[in-house]
């Protein structure tokens, strides 16, 4: 009876004693990457221009969420620069530059409208031989942007689109704006060229040596203040393309006396420089 007693006793105290050891862990399945996690890996794969790894990582994070604007904006910019890094007139850089103008209008229609947006829109939009978008994105950043030049670069939209009126219209709506503009000579050369393609020379005349005259105002005050550079640059740069479109003119109409007071001055303009 004892011995039964006894042996009961064992069993239970070793049943005990192997309740208490340690079982073995069950492996834990890794986390889910969430797509802020992988936001971060892919941006900094994207700063260190390993593209093609940023580009897969990116576009796991877009298929996530589809409007998930940092990566979207990473992904647009990342074709950027490398489409603009490829070889001029290669394949690979007009397919990158493509990708980066799907997404870029992908941004501004998901409510991105910034300046830098509608700047890449404009500029791949000229790059991609596209006057439609670049005629309807150039409107959208005079709209949210009514600058001197965003009015330039809608003047230059609707000449490309071949509507010469409304070249007129925004040119000298931007000339009331600005007057004293550093574009002023952009905004007259402009003009002179529409009336021109409308047929209206004696127009584009006016327009053109009026222009010439606001640019060498323009010049004069800014070389006063001895500052601006660049400014000097644009405006010199102005005057000589509207001098030469005055040229042209007074050959077609056998203008000599105003012919040769232009090729003076396109001659001291080259002599100044």
């Amino acid at each position: 009876m004892k011995r039964a007693i006894h042996a009961l006793l064992g069993a239970v105290l070793l049943t005990g004693l192997s309740s208490c050891r340690p079982s073995a862990e069950i492996p834990k399945s890794p986390a889910e990457p969430t797509k802020e996690s992988l936001y971060a890996e892919g941006h900094q794969l994207y700063l260190t221009q390993q593209w093609d790894a940023a580009s897969a990582t990116l576009n796991k994070v877009l298929a996530m969420d589809t409007a998930y604007l940092p990566a979207l904006k990473d992904v647009a910019s990342l074709w950027y620069e490398r489409g603009f890094a490829a070889p001029e007139s290669s394949l690979a850089r007009r397919e990158s530059l493509r990708n980066a103008f799907g997404y870029f209008r992908q941004l501004e229609a998901a409510g991105l409208q910034e300046s830098e947006v509608y700047e890449r829109l404009g500029e791949l939009s000229v790059t991609l031989n596209d006057n439609r978008s670049f005629l309807r994105y150039a409107r959208k950043y005079a709209e949210r942007f009514p600058y001197e030049r965003q009015f330039y670069n809608l003047g230059l939209a609707h000449f490309e689109a071949e509507d010469y009126a409304s070249v007129v219209r925004t040119q000298k709506e931007a000339l009331e704006r600005f007057p004293r503009s550093n574009y002023v000579g952009g905004f007259y050369r402009q003009m002179g060229r529409a009336y021109m393609k409308m047929g209206r020379d004696q127009t584009a005349e006016r327009t053109l040596t009026e222009g010439v005259h606001a640019v060498e105002r323009r010049l004069s005050e800014i070389r006063s203040t001895g500052a601006g550079s660049d400014a000097v640059r644009r405006l010199t740069d102005d005057r000589v393309s509207m001098l030469l479109l005055l040229k042209k003119l007074h050959i077609i109409y056998n203008a000599q006396d105003k012919l040769q007071d232009v090729e003076r001055q396109l001659k001291n303009a080259e002599g100044g420089k």
